[in-house]
């Protein structure tokens, strides 16, 4: 890698062990298809193995992201690993983490290993924060900055309930 790329070049790949770092700058879609552009940094452990290439991945950075309960924008913490082995002139494999290339090929970009790893761990929830108390279903007032004006609206099904609650 070079650059700040995320291009291995095979030519320029020294035998043995060597750790190589990039920064990548992409969008993805979360769970509720909104986009969150990430910064990252990486950090590959290369291994030279002959033909092979054994790359382990680190990836550290933040996502601006948007809170799914109150819709605000907030910024998170991003890191993951990846791992994967490159082999020119190899069969071909239809493994993920095995990537066979022809003997012709002179580079290597590991940025779809990052953006994949990156999104399989991607939360399902977005939330600002744990306690994050959403957005007033009335009125849309963020709840996070206090309670809305709104009366509590109580469904009749629940008033047994309730009963039963204020007689403990």
């Amino acid at each position: 890698m070079s650059n700040g790329s995320m291009t291995l070049r095979f030519a320029s790949l020294p035998r043995g062990h060597s750790t190589h770092q990039g920064h990548l700058e992409f969008v993805l879609l979360d769970a509720a298809e909104e986009t969150e552009p990430h910064r990252v940094d990486v950090t590959a452990e290369v291994d030279v193995l002959g033909p092979r290439v054994h790359v382990r991945g680190a990836v550290e950075g933040k996502a601006r992201s948007t809170c799914h309960r109150c819709l605000a924008g907030f910024d998170r913490p991003v890191a993951v690993a990846f791992e994967c082995t490159i082999e020119r002139g190899g069969a071909a494999e239809t493994d993920e983490n095995f990537i066979s290339l022809s003997d012709n090929e002179v580079e290597y970009d590991l940025a779809p290993h990052v953006r994949e790893a990156v999104l399989l761990e991607e939360p399902i929830q977005l939330l600002c924060g744990p306690d994050c108390r959403g957005l007033c279903a009335q009125c849309g007032a963020d709840l996070n900055q206090g309670p809305c004006a709104c009366r509590a609206h109580v469904d009749p099904r629940w008033a047994p309930l309730e009963d039963l609650r204020r007689r403990t």
